[in-house]
């Protein structure tokens, strides 16, 4: 099935977002990159509250996907697979998590984004909680939010210092000391 135009500027403003944050994307540019005009994009998104919700909303519904196919695994395999879910961003994609971004960009977001930002981030933490619980890990609410926090926030460090296996040391040392396995 060929991509629809609504999808490239989509993969256009999600490659931006990914490099320079949301506060950078201008339809201008997105435009430039899907070869269209910037009223073309407006056609699609008329705002760019619109854009970013869309945005979040189709990574969230990707991510969600990869859960649901590791939701059965064992602990250990299920944590493992999580982690690789953010790794491929640094490594393959050489970019970090869209949502990582957009919860630095936080304050400056639009509301709409930033409450489907705070989606994407709770969602994750459900879907660790009930992985922790279903697994007897030992507080699992406390360490499905420090989880999600050491992954995201390392994700960050690793990229801005340059050193993705920085990430690595991080995603293992907080699976390691916090889900005690």
């Amino acid at each position: 099935m060929p991509q629809t135009m609504k999808d490239k500027i989509l993969d256009a403003a999600e490659k931006r977002v990914r490099g320079a944050g949301f506060s950078a994307m201008s339809f201008r540019d997105l435009a430039s990159d899907v070869g269209i005009k910037s009223a073309s994009v407006h056609y699609h998104f008329p705002t760019k509250p619109d854009l970013g919700e869309a945005l979040v909303d189709r990574y969230t519904s990707q991510f969600k996907e990869h859960l649901e196919q590791i939701d059965t695994a064992s602990l250990q395999t299920a944590l493992d697979s999580y982690v690789a879910l953010y790794s491929q961003a640094l490594v393959l994609d050489e970019t970090i998590c869209l949502c990582a971004i957009m919860g630095a960009e936080a304050i400056g977001l639009p509301k709409n984004v930033n409450q489907k930002t705070k989606a994407f981030f709770k969602m994750n933490r459900m879907w660790l909680l009930d992985l922790f619980q279903r697994n007897g890990v030992e507080n699992p609410e406390d360490t499905s939010c420090l989880i999600v926090a050491a992954l995201e926030g390392g994700m960050i460090v690793a990229s801005s210092s340059d050193d993705r296996a920085m990430f690595d040391q991080i995603a293992k040392a907080a699976i390691r000391s916090i889900a005690k396995i």
